[in-house]
């Protein structure tokens, strides 16, 4: 699957990615009609035959100065949405990629469901055992309901991070290391966040789930099958990607194969 790299600035961003199952494309942009053989012509990376598209689990490890920050982590021990259909195993995946789990100092969640957040846990320990971990306290709260913490969620296992020390519940946008900050895009789940790379005008979104499928771009004001709140997640889809649109900044999906562009007028654009 060896996506190559890319820099931001210093920032080296590297994918460690678990692999890739099929979805149906029927659960996606639910009433809206959408050309899917116009779409596989455009993006035919993104899709594995005329019914389904290829959901892949991507992690972002960016090389700082202040050392290595993982956005999002995998799934870990956590079964796909669907049976693999190319899978790479999480520690195989981090090594990989070049990433040592001792080097990361920050692990930063852009929410809690599992194929996000369900690699900061193994066997009851800390994945990454000298960083911190940023979570929004909206996701910590939603997804410690009961009825929801046995879910798709990394939710339960963390409470041994809440134990030690490793977790930041702080609310407010900020700074994690120089010219990496979230940013609260709500809607998906309750604490959604995006993560964004800033380097000497080099500018990288990592959305987290706001896209799943690459027409969603051109769309970003139609709903979602996968988002907790529909309507709040079209308003924080359309206020991200209008802006790095705007400005010309590039964007990382998480469920892209080749998960690296830039969103344009007629919607997703490959990393040139």
């Amino acid at each position: 699957m060896g996506q190559a790299p890319i820099r931001i600035g210093d920032v080296e961003v590297a994918i460690a990615c678990e692999g890739f199952a099929s979805l149906p494309l029927e659960d996606e942009l639910p009433g809206e009609r959408v050309d899917w053989d116009a779409e596989r012509a455009a993006h035919p990376w993104a899709f594995l035959d005329a019914q389904s598209w290829a959901w892949h689990v991507h992690a972002f490890a960016l090389a700082t100065e202040a050392g290595v920050v993982m956005v999002d982590t995998g799934l870990g021990s956590f079964p796909p949405y669907r049976p693999w259909s190319e899978h790479t195993p999480p520690d195989a995946a981090l090594a990989d990629a070049g990433i040592d789990a001792r080097d990361v100092r920050a692990v930063v969640l852009t929410h809690l469901h599992a194929d996000h957040a369900g690699g900061t846990m193994f066997d009851g320990h800390p994945r990454f055992p000298n960083a911190v971990h940023h979570v929004h306290p909206a996701d910590w709260s939603f997804f410690g309901e009961r009825g929801r913490i046995e879910g798709y969620t990394a939710r339960g296992p963390m409470v041994e991070l809440e134990r030690l020390g490793m977790l930041d519940l702080t609310e407010e946008d900020h700074e994690i290391v120089r010219g990496l900050r979230v940013v609260h895009a709500p809607g998906h789940t309750p604490g959604h966040r995006v993560a964004i790379l800033d380097r000497a005008d080099d500018v990288l979104v990592l959305g987290g789930d706001l896209l799943h499928v690459p027409a969603q771009a051109a769309r970003p004001e139609r709903p979602s099958s996968h988002d907790e709140d529909p309507d709040e997640a079209c308003r924080s889809r359309a206020r991200i990607l209008s802006e790095a649109a705007g400005k010309g900044w590039r964007v990382a999906v998480s469920h892209f194969a080749r998960p690296f562009g830039k969103v344009a007028d007629r919607g997703w654009a490959g990393d040139p």
